[in-house]
């Protein structure tokens, strides 16, 4: 018997004589196993040799550490820059895409729509303001800017509707640009209408002061422009033909609608209708032939209502108004 071998535990000894030497045998083939394997094995040298191959820090001392977690293995030099270029190139691609949508949001246009029956006011980004009438769409560049702190050549805005502009004095120009005209100004207050009637477009503009020029866009020459000087100047472009003479005429008519009222001048009936809905946002229709009513001049200064201009027109008209479950309609009394 191997004197190095532990004697079998007590509580493993049985009580029977033949039985404990089966037991005996049975322990001392374990421990003969055991060091055989320890012999030809050896745990220590084998992670030393993969500590080698993997460049791992030495196996810990068992006696001193037992009890201890094992240390993290720091990691490789290689790691650390393979996740530092990706780290780099991730940064780099997401600037990227900012700057990408950054600069595809600055060059959308800045725009301010009405709808039927609302109306607003516009700071613009020098300061000058806009009152913008119902069913209008103003737009212009933020920051009247080319690029991000770079200033465009001029203060541009565009407009399909009607506005009343009041401009700052500045060294740029500014113009406002309908679909078939172009208005420049420095330092003025006027109002600009560009709608479209019978599929053909018209711009007006009124002049309240200072001093502007009004092309048309499709001016080849100075002689298809028109300046308006005086308070009160009126001219008009219509389709791609050259503006009207100047004309006078009264203020209170571009004044009207920033008050609250409704103005209107020499107007077909169906023409006033049109008008009505957009600055009260309610459906209007005439049950009778347009060619059956006369032109007609309204011009309420202030809070005008929609009833009280329908009882106005149909007095004069000859017709009677009624509310429907749209809106209302003209009817001719019976």
């Amino acid at each position: 018997m191997d004197h190095n071998m532990p004697p079998l535990p007590p509580d493993l000894r049985p009580p029977d004589a033949d039985a404990a030497r089966d037991y005996e045998r049975i322990w001392t083939a374990l421990y003969r196993t055991d060091a055989a394997q320890a012999s030809e094995y050896d745990v220590d040298a084998a992670w030393a040799d993969l500590a080698d191959r993997l460049d791992l820090a030495p196996l810990p001392d068992p006696v001193e550490d037992r009890g201890n977690e094992r240390t993290a293995r720091p990691p490789h030099e290689k790691d650390d820059a393979r996740s530092s270029r990706y780290v780099r190139t991730l940064a780099t691609a997401v600037l990227v895409v900012c700057a990408v949508a950054a600069g595809w949001w600055w060059q959308q246009p800045v725009s301010v729509t009405t709808a039927a029956g609302e109306q607003t006011t516009v700071t613009l980004p020098d300061g000058s303001t806009a009152e913008v009438n119902s069913a209008t769409r103003l737009s212009y560049r933020r920051g009247f800017q080319s690029l991000p702190w770079v200033p465009a050549s001029r203060r541009r805005v565009r407009l399909t509707g009607e506005a009343f502009f009041d401009v700052d004095e500045a060294d740029r120009p500014f113009h406002v640009v309908t679909p078939n005209a172009r208005i420049e100004v420095l330092g003025t207050t006027f109002g600009v209408r560009a709608r479209t009637a019978d599929d053909r477009s018209e711009t007006t503009v009124t002049l309240s002061s200072g001093r502007v020029r009004l092309t048309p866009t499709t001016a080849t020459s100075a002689t298809s422009e028109v300046t308006l000087s005086e308070a009160g100047d009126r001219s008009r472009v219509v389709e791609e033909q050259g503006p009207t003479s100047p004309e006078t005429v009264d203020l209170k008519y571009v004044r009207a609608w920033r008050n609250g009222g409704f103005a209107i001048r020499n107007a077909a009936l169906p023409t006033v209708l049109g008008e009505l809905e957009r600055r009260f946002g309610v459906p209007l229709s005439l049950r009778v032939a347009p060619s059956e009513t006369a032109p007609m001049t309204l011009h309420y200064a202030a809070e005008a209502q929609i009833e009280e201009v329908l009882r106005d027109i149909c007095v004069i008209q000859g017709l009677s108004y009624r509310e429907t479950s749209q809106g209302y309609e003209l009817v001719r009394d019976d």
